[in-house]
């Protein structure tokens, strides 16, 4: 009888140790990882660094429009949020069709708006090199995530120019 219930017992825990081997392999692709989007339009993912910073951007603009800190349950409230993410999924639409259809801007095109933005000039009214790196690093932004954004920014403004033209 004790060799019985030893052999059953030993079956029972084959059978478990397969079952959790079985659903840690099939369920587990996404424990202890990192998520890096919060969505995509066509080819394009939108990462979850740029939501958070244009929902960062959206909640100083009203805190400083209403003399108030906004937090961000308050934006949730109000659905800021929610027309944030609207907003980057109607620029991110724009962006993956002027990629589609091969729209871009040049890197004279990208130079003069860099050099023009009040930004990233000194007292004199002239680029600042060290003040743009500084501002970017402030930020959170590389020099070329930058500039590919704001390359990504003309292409949509002239697809969107085109759009409303046709209109």
């Amino acid at each position: 009888m004790a060799k019985k219930k030893s052999a059953y017992n030993a079956v029972v825990w084959v059978i478990l140790l397969l079952l959790i081997v079985g659903l840690a392999g099939f369920g587990a692709t996404n424990f202890g990882g990192t998520v890096n989007s919060v969505g995509s339009v066509g080819n394009r993912d939108i990462s979850v660094d740029r939501y958070a910073r244009e929902l960062q951007n959206e909640l100083a603009s009203l805190s400083q429009q209403f003399g108030t800190n906004l937090t961000l349950q308050q934006a949730q409230m109000f659905g800021i949020d929610q027309a944030v993410l609207q907003r980057i999924l109607s620029t991110t639409a724009l962006e993956n069709e002027a990629e589609r259809i091969g729209l871009s801007v040049g890197d004279q095109r990208v130079g003069e708006q860099v050099l023009n933005i009040t930004a990233f000039q000194g007292v004199d009214g002239e680029f600042d090199r060290e003040g743009y790196r500084f501002a970017l690093q402030n930020a959170g932004l590389s020099e070329s995530e930058f500039e590919e954004g704001l390359r990504m920014d003309l292409a949509r403004t002239l697809m969107q120019e085109a759009v409303s033209g046709a209109a």
